[in-house]
């Protein structure tokens, strides 16, 4: 039984990191999206 057990702790701490890291790179692209809005409006309202 403690051998399933640690499996699936394995397995949710594995869970848990990807969706850090899919936080992480939404998080990034909002930000880039952003920018190139951004810049978009400087260049066009110039």
């Amino acid at each position: 039984m403690a051998k399933g057990k640690e499996r699936m702790n394995l397995a949710t701490e594995i869970l848990g990191d990807m969706k850090r890291q899919l936080t992480r790179c939404r998080v990034a692209l909002i930000i880039s999206l952003a920018g190139n809005i951004i810049q978009a409006a400087v260049l066009i309202f110039r």
